[in-house]
């Protein structure tokens, strides 16, 4: 990625999926030295990596990136990432540079990632970029991420404002094509609100699938100001976010008809006041008995670990002893890849971290890193992509799954 388009002091994020594996191949987007969205793949666990180029769309620091203003022109601090997400029929999905800008997005073939061992790796896979998903141009686009649970595909945007007064957008793919493709019809956050400036938007801390259930977590920001991040929050979906339900189950938003809001209620499921140090970002994944972990910075600046059991619909907090990205492990344990390495924590009894790896941060001194949230279950282990100086690097963590006393819980608990 091209340091000189990135103002001094500011680092460049990894879009969501930018690293995600698809049939044994692991698969990398970035922004390369010649202002190029890049993709590269990779047979796994270690084969050499095939990068390609993709021309057609050059990132420049002067482009006008839609009709959000100002706002929406290159600031090169990170907000226009590359994401990237494979769809179950084994096309590559591309959306990149985007802050309140005009949808970028391009795709490859059908099937490529489907059968990548008879497929030459080439920039002729992939099409044009688009800026709209089948029907009307999509303007004003924010953090586009896509989610699959193997057998659906869905794309979360925000749309229609920034930080503060922004709405979000739950898009449907099945069949080659996008289901749900329309602003009107794929809105289910609404911005408008009773309090603070009457605007809201949300930041998810992640979305995650787990037996078919939906599971969405986000604070509330009510200006661009960060202080003003309020309330942990979550809502469910088991009809693939068509219908979304709060904590204790009741229906409060249809897709297109009727929205979640800050004043819906049973969403708020940890009260936070605005001007607590808390604030957006973290990361969330769902364990293997349906327990939801979030892992973010708390209304105190410190690391902190929510907990959903999904029994009983209670929410707990604890102290954590690292920020970084969560995933569910094997055999019982949560990975946290963290820039000091990997730690692990039992997903049954969050208490004491375990070092389980040393990290490398030099390799991610120039960027926010990220993972691939779908390596642990094709084969137990973790890949986390970063940048230093010009270079990408993907760390790979192998993970022994076995269980150390400092991980034991304690018979008094």
């Amino acid at each position: 990625m091209p340091r000189n388009i990135v103002p001094q002091g500011a680092d460049w994020n990894f879009g969501h999926g930018s690293l995600r594996t698809h049939r044994g191949w692991q698969y990398a987007a970035y922004w390369d030295d010649g202002r190029q969205v890049c993709v590269a793949r990779r047979k796994l666990p270690s084969a050499p990596w095939e990068v390609v180029s993709l021309p057609g769309y050059q990132r420049t620091q002067n482009i006008n990136r839609g009709h959000g203003g100002s706002v929406s022109r290159g600031f090169g601090d990170g907000h226009e990432k590359v994401s990237m997400g494979i769809s179950p029929d084994g096309v590559i999905h591309l959306m990149f540079d985007h802050h309140l800008s005009t949808l970028h997005y391009r795709t490859s073939k059908a099937a490529v990632a489907s059968r990548p061992g008879e497929t030459a790796w080439s920039a002729d896979l992939f099409g044009p970029v688009q800026d709209h998903l089948g029907a009307h141009t999509l303007e004003s686009v924010t953090y586009p991420a896509f989610y699959t649970d193997g057998d659906h595909f869905l794309l979360y945007l925000r749309m229609g404002g920034g930080s503060g007064s922004a709405n979000s957008h739950l898009f449907t793919y099945a069949d080659g094509v996008w289901k749900v493709n329309e602003e009107a019809a794929s809105k289910f956050i609404d911005r408008a609100w009773s309090g603070g400036d009457k605007t809201v938007n949300a930041y998810p801390h992640g979305l995650a699938f787990h037996d078919g259930r939906l599971h969405l977590t986000w604070c509330w920001r009510d200006t661009p100001d960060p202080r003003t991040c309020h309330d942990l929050c979550y809502t469910y979906s088991d009809d693939l976010g068509q219908t979304w339900r709060n904590n204790a189950g009741k229906r409060v938003a249809q897709r297109g008809e009727r929205f979640i809001t800050a004043d819906s209620p049973g969403i708020s499921v940890s009260p936070i006041p605005a001007g607590a140090r808390y604030v957006n970002g973290g990361s969330m994944t769902v364990d293997r008995a349906g327990r939801v972990h979030v892992l973010v910075v708390g209304e105190d600046g410190r690391p902190a670990h929510f907990e959903r059991e999904p029994e009983s619909a209670e929410w707990r907090r604890r102290e954590a002893k690292r920020l970084g990205a969560i995933v569910a492990g094997r055999d019982g344990l949560l990975l946290v890849v963290a820039t000091d390495g990997l730690w692990q924590v039992l997903d049954r009894d969050f208490g004491a971290m375990r070092r389980v790896v040393p990290g490398r941060p030099a390799l991610f001194a120039s960027s926010k890193m990220a993972i691939d949230p779908a390596r642990v279950a094709h084969d137990g282990r973790v890949s986390a992509i970063g940048q230093q100086g010009s270079t990408v690097s993907v760390v790979d963590y192998s993970v022994d799954s076995s269980v150390g006393p400092s991980l034991v819980p304690s018979p008094a608990k």
